[in-house]
């Protein structure tokens, strides 16, 4: 692989995490020669990175050029909520039997209320690995990533979310509860109703 893909894919691996741990405020500009520098990149793959998270959906053009955070409003953030219940639905109805579990949940959950977002994002995304359909599995993994932001703030909103997630591992991991789309439905429905609050701690910026 020549030099540049190989760049472009380390800074898309750095942006995207800097965009998802909520480093850049929403509506603000990240700017190209600052951020390809920090990467050890130069501006051209750093452009390609940025770009491919455009097409993602984590970053927009900026109306001068560059690259914006897009704004996280309640009807975006409630849309992709369920947007999320409507693919891990999907691919519930298609899922092929499994023979036992997928994981075990100590696996994915690392520990800890600290953890939870990543343990979250960890669930769904294995979640994602037993679709069939590999388009359903695609905009799943896209879907889920993009709420990591919002999981960094829903413990501010939420209780009892370890247990919960326990529950949600659970009805992924096996495919054999028959409550499995009632403890999904009702774990995106907690944050449906919640969405306007967690929306604006996104936007201040405020830490869980």
């Amino acid at each position: 692989m020549s030099p540049r893909p190989v760049a472009a894919e380390r800074a898309y691996g750095l942006l995207k995490a800097d965009v998802l741990s909520g480093r850049f405020a929403p509506g603000s500009m990240v700017v190209e020669r600052i951020m390809a520098e920090e990467y050890g990149v130069s501006v051209s793959p750093f452009r390609d990175a940025a770009q491919r998270l455009v097409g993602e959906e984590f970053l927009e053009i900026g109306a001068d050029g560059g690259y914006k955070v897009p704004a996280v409003t309640t009807d975006i953030l409630r849309d992709l909520y369920h947007w999320h219940s409507h693919l891990v639905r999907l691919i519930l109805k298609v899922q092929k039997p499994l023979s036992g579990s997928l994981y075990s949940p100590a696996e994915i959950s690392p520990g800890g209320i600290d953890h939870l977002p990543i343990a979250a994002t960890n669930c769904f995304r294995s979640f994602a690995c037993t679709a069939p359909n590999r388009e359903y599995a695609r905009a799943l993994r896209l879907a889920t990533d993009r709420l990591f932001v919002a999981r960094l703030h829903e413990g501010a909103v939420l209780t009892n979310l370890e247990n919960e997630l326990h529950m949600v591992e659970a009805a992924t991991a096996t495919g054999s509860d028959p409550d499995r789309y009632e403890i999904l439905w009702a774990y995106h429905r907690r944050r449906i109703r919640r969405v306007a609050r967690i929306a604006e701690l996104i936007n201040a910026g405020v830490n869980r």
